[in-house]
């Protein structure tokens, strides 16, 4: 796992509490812990990074995603030290790029209410669906996604392909704009574990 995290960049961590997630810098790995610098959005507080605390970790390497679960060993101000493991996952990357949308569903805002909207798959970066009504490539439609349970997030939906189907629908492409930074942590971080849901191997140390 040592040489994974070395190589790995992008680090996200995400407490209970995922409106509080935020960013890692590994500093130092050894065997029985992680030190890292933890930065969080100026809205987010540090009362979900205490000690015994429950984290999710997720970061990109060449290969793909890799993603661990720890407790806090400490804090202080912005050094954390977590708890170091060997049990781990990591999803190739050209496995977790689109996922089905379970338990959840779309709301695009200013739009009549009796719109028909199917979600095919949803990525970090976009969304496809199947719907009764046109959307117009190029524009930009607000949108409200929940993806299970509380969570949900707002951004907007440019399309970038609009096809009309055999049904007399409209397939459509499209990418997410104006995300906020938690917003995409949680947005890979529901792709990631929809993946994971198919996958049952862990990986382990080699």
């Amino acid at each position: 796992m040592e040489k994974l995290l070395k190589d790995a960049k992008d680090f996200k961590i995400i407490p209970e509490n995922f409106k509080n997630s935020g960013e890692i810098t590994i500093e130092k790995i050894e065997d029985d812990k992680i030190e890292c610098c933890l930065v969080l959005p100026k809205d987010c507080d540090y009362s979900d990074y205490e000690p015994d605390k429950n984290v999710e970790v997720f970061g990109a390497n060449n290969s793909g995603l890799i993603y661990f679960e720890t407790k806090i060993i400490s804090r202080d101000n912005q050094k954390l030290i977590l708890k170091s493991t060997q049990e781990y996952s990591l999803i190739q990357r050209r496995e977790y790029s689109r996922v089905q949308l379970k338990n959840g569903g779309i709301t695009i805002k200013d739009m009549p209410d009796d719109i028909q909207i199917k979600v095919i798959d949803i990525s970090a970066g976009g969304i496809k669906l199947e719907t009764d009504t046109e959307l117009k490539e190029g524009q930009y439609y607000d949108i409200e996604i929940k993806l299970s349970g509380n969570m949900k997030i707002e951004c907007a939906l440019q399309p970038i392909r609009t096809e009309k189907n055999n049904n007399g629908n409209y397939i459509v492409s499209g990418k997410f704009t104006n995300l906020e930074n938690i917003d995409r942590i949680v947005l890979v971080q529901y792709v990631f574990k929809m993946k994971m849901e198919n996958n049952t191997g862990i990986a382990s140390d080699e």
